[in-house]
């Protein structure tokens, strides 16, 4: 590690529960360069995963404990033998997003879990931990996180698109960056596809041989999370409340539901990427981005040019942005946008646990 390069492994865990993104990533002060050194998504077993669908929307704390250690265990675990099976030294530091349970700016509270300082002891390494908190008190949003990586290390794109569980959005804006997040993404189609007993719409191909319901797709876009403006922030259990239960109450059959999620989702990105007036190019990243069906909407609904990059670009990135704000914060640089998030100044968020000396 020297003041202009460290290695950071980036750790993100999403809202559509896919499981732990992790990325080795060496970041370059000059000219922001950067490289993915070595990255996997380890599944979540089972009782872990049901735990994270059970206490999301809760804000209590004291509930959470158990939770977040049990999390910082499997991190610590998963961690240590994903640097072994890759035969990685081990990197300067670890930037964790862990998992976020509940968020609440206009509340002044966010929450994600993932004990930073159980996983410094697990891993002998230092930690950075709980990034958003420092943004939400300065009048942010904390959220989203991405919009710093793409600015930094994606500038060639006008538009940087990420589909998740949910869908958000950077862009340059009249000499600014802005970002926000659109609406549900993943989390409503993997919703419907375990009615099928699947994890997910492989390639949207259920969704591919239904018919969009149009009293249904009225019902999915008027919800009035579309008119605010930004900066705007989705919370977990708000998705699951205004969407997915709507979805899941309605008598349409599956194809037809998960049909008109998808052009739902489709419209509303297309929507809000034409905040960006002029014709750009856009860096489409995120589980959604291997949606066959939804990609061919939006480039339908779009007047951008829709571009899918490398495979580890579209399934790390986020991990890659968890290592750019780690590095950022070890540098003691913002590492949040106030144009993005609405903050009264600048940040360098983040909370950083050491070891402690046995």
């Amino acid at each position: 590690m020297t003041n202009n390069k460290v290695r950071v492994l980036g750790s993100m865990s999403g809202s559509s529960l896919d499981g732990l993104d992790i990325a080795v990533c060496t970041i370059t002060r000059t000219d922001w360069l950067y490289s993915i050194d070595a990255a996997e998504t380890i599944p979540f077993p089972a009782p872990l995963r049901q735990l994270l669908k059970t206490y999301s929307g809760s804000t209590d704390r004291n509930d959470t404990l158990e939770v977040s250690a049990q999390l910082a265990a499997f991190m610590g675990a998963e961690i240590q033998a994903f640097l072994s099976r890759h035969q990685l030294d081990n990197p300067d530091l670890i930037a964790s997003h862990g998992h976020t349970l509940s968020h609440h700016p206009e509340a002044g509270h966010t929450l994600q879990i993932g004990n930073g300082q159980i996983l410094a002891d697990l891993t002998g390494l230092p930690v950075i931990w709980d990034f958003r908190m420092a943004d939400i008190a300065a009048g942010g949003q904390g959220a989203p996180l991405v919009p710093i990586c793409d600015e930094l290390l994606f500038p060639q794109y006008q538009l940087c698109l990420n589909i998740g569980g949910i869908a958000n959005v950077s862009m340059e804006l009249d000499g600014r960056r802005i970002g926000f997040d659109i609406c549900g993404a993943n989390q409503l189609l993997n919703a419907l596809a375990e009615e099928a007993g699947r994890e997910f719409d492989e390639r949207g191909s259920m969704a591919a041989s239904g018919r969009v319901a149009e009293s249904l797709l009225h019902q999915l876009n008027a919800d009035d999370f579309f008119c605010l403006p930004p900066p705007r922030s989705l919370d977990n259990a708000y998705v699951q409340q205004n969407w997915v239960r709507v979805l899941k109450a309605d008598d349409h059959s599956l194809p037809d539901r998960l049909r008109t999620a998808t052009e739902h989702i489709a419209l509303q990105i297309a929507q809000a990427m034409d905040l960006h007036q002029k014709k750009g190019r856009v860096l489409l990243t995120g589980g959604g981005a291997y949606n066959d069906l939804l990609t061919e909407r939006i480039r339908a609904l779009s007047r951008h040019h829709v571009s899918l990059p490398d495979d580890h670009i579209i399934r790390y990135k986020e991990a890659l942005a968890m290592a750019l704000m780690g590095a950022l914060r070890w540098w003691e640089m913002p590492n949040f946008l106030p144009s993005v998030t609405g903050a009264r100044s600048a940040v360098s968020g983040g909370v950083i646990s050491y070891p402690t000396e046995q």
